[in-house]
């Protein structure tokens, strides 16, 4: 979503019941996974959004467009990649660093 935001294209008809189905099938897809595993599957995925976050222009990171998940306000796209894609992640680890303590 954010590289259609930095296309300056609006995000239309992604709903927030269509992120928590894809949320969903995405952790049955991943249910049961060895400790080892669970720990590269962020770690690869950080690693290919931060490459895709280099390339994008600051003039892209600017750009508005309306996306529905926001009642079709205008988000910038660095606002998507930063309240999402970043936030998400750090979520995710905060949970992992959790589960790992003894």
């Amino acid at each position: 979503m954010a590289r259609t935001l930095a296309g300056g294209n609006m995000v239309a008809g992604v709903t927030w019941d269509d992120v928590h189905a894809m949320n969903a099938s995405h952790a049955r897809e991943h249910d049961g996974v060895a400790k080892a595993a669970a720990l590269e599957i962020p770690r690869r995925n950080s690693t290919a959004a931060a490459a895709a976050i280099r390339v994008l222009s600051d003039d892209e990171l600017d750009r508005s467009p309306p996306i529905s998940l926001n009642a079709d306000a205008p988000l910038t796209s660095q606002f998507m990649l930063e309240d999402h894609a970043v936030r998400h992640s750090c979520h995710h680890l905060a949970a992992i660093r959790g589960a790992l303590k003894p």
